[in-house]
């Protein structure tokens, strides 16, 4: 909604666009931790209370890949125009705090080399993070002693939070992503392949070529070929994510919207390599 009333201006869309902004900020979790950092000039009462979200409403719980969807949709009530309170700033505050923590070395990283890791929980009020278990994902997905990383969403966040070419958080996440995450066929998991295509089209540069490449033949080759109504869409089965289940539409959606990376939104991040 917010998308439609920043590119057509229809008057009638900006009360119910505004309305869903404050729906999302009325649910931002709350940083109860001592260590809620200060608001870059905003003089030295002022303190960052917001995080991400979570499926419940206000938690000690942060999820990272509904943050991830609400931080696409404040980016996008932000072109419009439309007041978005502090939920960019708590969003900052989470993705900072949390990357810190998963990567404890982040300060002596190699932006060219150095691979991020991402949660998909983070519980405010211990300060301790939970992934997803590996069990869970199709074998194609990456492992580690820690669970699947989420670096797709985490990465996308970094983009639309404010980082840019050469910043190592964006840079490491996206060398995680095209190493370890590239799909190799259909079926895959096609809200892995959404997110990480986003977000390394944002990055842009080679692992952008190397990544487009490969992904957008994979698609097309993959895209349902039928003389009845299964035409143009995509197969669900094997596509192994929470709620493939939905069935083809939800597939096909995903599908659709890693082959619009390339005119979704202007790339922002800049291209370093």
């Amino acid at each position: 909604m917010a998308e439609a009333y920043a590119m057509t201006g229809d008057p009638a869309l900006k009360a119910p666009a505004q309305n869903g902004v404050k729906v999302i900020l009325a649910c931002q979790n709350q940083d109860a931790h001592p260590s809620a950092a200060p608001i870059k000039g905003g003089g030295s009462s002022a303190v960052v209370t917001g995080l991400g979200w979570d499926y419940t409403g206000p938690s000690n719980r942060t999820d990272t890949s509904l943050t991830g969807w609400n931080v696409m949709a404040l980016k996008s009530a932000l072109a419009a125009n439309l007041d978005v309170g502090q939920g960019m700033e708590g969003a900052r505050n989470w993705l900072d705090k949390v990357w810190k923590h998963c990567n404890p070395d982040w300060a002596k990283m190699d932006p060219y080399t150095a691979e991020s890791f991402f949660p998909y929980s983070w519980f405010t009020d211990v300060e301790q993070v939970d992934y997803i278990n590996p069990a869970a994902i199709c074998d194609t997905m990456p492992r580690n002693v820690r669970g699947v990383n989420f670096s797709c969403a985490g990465m996308v966040c970094a983009v639309f939070l404010g980082h840019h070419a050469g910043d190592i958080m964006l840079e490491s996440f996206a060398n995680e992503v095209v190493k370890n995450q590239m799909p190799t066929k259909y079926p895959c998991n096609t809200y892995y392949l959404y997110y990480n295509s986003l977000g390394v089209f944002q990055v842009g540069g080679e692992r952008w070529k190397k990544w487009n490449a490969v992904v957008r033949d994979l698609l097309v080759n993959a895209q349902r070929k039928d003389d009845g109504c299964f035409d143009g869409s995509w197969d669900y089965q094997g596509t192994v994510f929470v709620g493939h289940d939905i069935g083809r539409v939800l597939s096909t959606v995903y599908c659709c919207l890693s082959l619009e990376v390339y005119y979704r939104y202007a790339q922002v991040a800049g291209g370093k390599k």
